[in-house]
């Protein structure tokens, strides 16, 4: 999977950086931003919430796999 699947899914996307975004996570109730996305060099997307949320509740609730 690419970035750019899971940010088409996303609100409030911010590109942060190369390879770097936040967003507001589909997981929880997020009124700002508060979800990392980095891509990393070999194509692996990393996702971090920093209000907790895992990754598989990410996922989940962004309709991906």
């Amino acid at each position: 999977m690419s970035a750019e699947i899971l940010l088409a899914k996303l609100d409030k996307v911010k590109r942060t950086g190369a390879d770097r975004w936040l967003a507001c996570c589909p997981a929880h109730d997020d009124r700002g931003p508060s979800l990392s996305i980095r891509e990393t060099d070999d194509g692996r997307v990393l996702v971090h919430c920093f209000a907790g949320c895992s990754v598989h509740e990410i996922v989940q609730a962004a309709g991906i796999e």
